[in-house]
């Protein structure tokens, strides 16, 4: 019988091992999915190993064995996303960890309209869609959803390796820009607001050297263009990771 959901532990795990269900997990496998003592989930532990463990009473589970799995993608994605109005930012969190994103960066740009302030919830629910969103697309790590970031801290604590997407005439796709690059296997995406990167921002970004890059011709939504660019940036490092292997073992 196929098990009926996946959790993540923050601890090493081991066959044998008892784990408690935290109330989250609780609520969701025995009320929501009406799972019954003796079935079955499976686990992923801190260090990215899965594990079947069988429900017991008390809301514990008890590690019953480990299952291979196959490698993840290669290459550190971070998407650097203004928040969208609404409810945006939970479909670009929820798409963007299916696509494989390692880590999302609310932004606070000049042009964005949301405001966030400490202790508002919406960090926190970002997560929880985060953890969903790994769960059911049967990742091995839940990305990190960072606290809400000012674009200067971001765009110098990226650097190099950072590419903000701006739909100025005559920019290199952003294919084009991330095949120049020779070091680690690592990209920050920056997406704007739906007003667009302020003067002042490019100037900044330029200085900090991160690289302009296009998406196409058209102008996508703030929402659109982070998960478009996750999708693209992914299959340029997975296709790079295959070059450097076949440059490797020739």
């Amino acid at each position: 019988m196929a098990e009926i959901t996946r959790l993540f532990s923050s601890s090493r795990l081991a066959i044998g091992d008892v784990l408690r269900l935290s109330e989250e997990d609780g609520n969701h496998i025995f009320k929501v999915l009406r799972a019954r003592t003796g079935d079955t989930v499976e686990v992923v532990d801190s260090t990215e190993r899965l594990f079947v463990a069988e429900l017991a009473g008390g809301r514990e589970a008890m590690i019953r064995e480990e299952r291979p799995t196959v490698g993840g993608l290669t290459g550190e994605t971070t998407l650097y996303q203004a928040v969208p109005k609404g409810r945006h930012m939970d479909l670009v969190v929820e798409k963007a960890t299916e696509l494989g994103v390692d880590r999302i960066v609310p932004l606070s740009t000049e042009r964005g309209v949301v405001k966030l302030s400490e202790g508002d919830g919406k960090v926190r629910r970002w997560r929880r869609v985060a953890e969903a969103a790994a769960r059911q697309s049967l990742r091995l790590r839940v990305p990190e959803v960072a606290g809400v970031v000012a674009f200067p801290e971001a765009a110098r604590e990226v650097g190099e390796s950072g590419v903000i997407l701006h739909n100025e005439p005559d920019l290199a796709s952003l294919e084009e820009v991330m095949s120049g690059y020779s070091g680690p296997l690592a990209v920050g995406l920056f997406v704007g607001p739906e007003g667009g990167w302020s003067d002042g921002e490019l100037a900044l970004a330029r200085e900090a050297g991160l690289l302009l890059a296009s998406l196409g011709p058209y102008r996508l939504r703030s929402e659109t263009a982070g998960m478009v660019a996750v999708a693209r940036a992914r299959a340029v490092l997975e296709a790079e990771r295959r070059t450097r292997s076949v440059g490797r073992s020739g």
